[in-house]
């Protein structure tokens, strides 16, 4: 990254929504923050105006979106079923922060998302390489990092995972007999991009399933989607016939998903996945907008929100 690229001072509103666990310097931390500027599409090394502007009704859009991602990941908005923060017992120890930053140029530092280039895609994604350096300036560190994009063409939202610090503790989980660790430290936080979208019913269980990719580890079980079809990682494997047992997690046994639901297994697939906790609606990281009743509905697999609450607890333990 050029030198000076962040040579202009800026400006900040933090809202502390949730302190956490004020006893440590490093509580378990979730951030939301505005991305200044959009690279469009990926890749292309041309940067635009996003939330740059420090305005007050820039301000107000973006507050209330965090408003809503705030709500949904602990599990507070009205009908919401799955509740995989506010049902620890850690939950008073979880810090959730927002911060609007302005006064900075757009340009390869700040533009901390960018719109899919890829044809027919909506997708709008972090750049992952970008947001360490951006972070470390305006100086935070958090666990899990939300960035809120206003792209006007690409509304659905993606994540990627937490790169663990393998080097620092943890606490020990076993998956099929097989050691792993819940690590306490992180060398790049998780992150996940979201459009500020139109209204909170347009995001729906949005942040709370980007969440889930956001909050697992590359090195340490990955949380990956369910509505399609690939490779073996923590909540989906590969086989047919569909056999009784998924996996065993430090001791509990999980059986299949044979039916997955009222969406079934296409013909072509070879992948399955882990048993609902409502036989009657997707799981949170299948296709959650066709839960029975409605995507607030869409719940965790067992097996995934048994993860995300021992992840939880080495996070608030460190």
């Amino acid at each position: 990254m050029e030198s000076g690229m962040f040579s202009k001072s800026f400006s900040s509103e933090t809202i502390r929504w949730h302190d956490g666990d004020t006893t440590k310097p490093n509580p378990f931390f979730i951030l939301v923050v505005n991305n200044i500027a959009l690279e469009r599409p990926l890749g292309s090394n041309v940067f635009v105006d996003d939330f740059a502007a420090g305005d007050p009704a820039s301000r107000k859009q973006f507050t209330d979106c965090v408003e809503y991602i705030g709500e949904n990941l602990f599990g507070r908005v009205p009908g919401q079923m799955e509740k995989v923060l506010s049902a620890s017992p850690f939950v008073a120890k979880i810090r959730f922060w927002s911060m609007y930053v302005y006064g900075l140029v757009s340009n390869g530092a700040t533009a901390l998302a960018g719109e899919d280039g890829v044809a027919g895609s909506t997708i709008v994604s972090p750049r992952r390489f970008a947001v360490p350096a951006f972070l470390s300036y305006i100086g935070v560190n958090p666990d899990i990092v939300f960035i809120v994009s206003r792209s006007p063409t690409h509304m659905r939202a993606s994540a990627f995972g937490t790169t663990d610090d393998d080097n620092q503790g943890g606490i020990t989980a076993y998956y099929d007999g097989r050691a792993f660790v819940h690590r306490y430290y992180h060398l790049i936080p998780g992150m996940a991009a979201i459009n500020v979208q139109k209204a909170p019913s347009d995001n729906a269980m949005t942040p709370a399933h980007e969440f889930g990719h956001a909050f697992s580890s590359y090195t340490n079980g990955f949380v990956t989607d369910l509505y399609v079809d690939g490779d073996v990682q923590f909540n989906r494997k590969v086989g047919r016939p569909v056999p009784d047992a998924f996996t065993n997690y430090n001791g509990a046994n999980y059986a299949s998903d044979k039916a997955r639901d009222s969406l079934g297994y296409p013909a072509n697939w070879t992948s399955y996945h882990s048993e609902l906790a409502d036989p009657a609606s997707p799981a949170l990281m299948d296709n959650f907008w066709y839960a029975k009743g409605g995507p607030l509905n869409s719940r965790h697999d067992r097996l995934t929100r048994n993860y995300l609450v021992d992840r939880i607890l080495a996070k608030v333990s460190r």
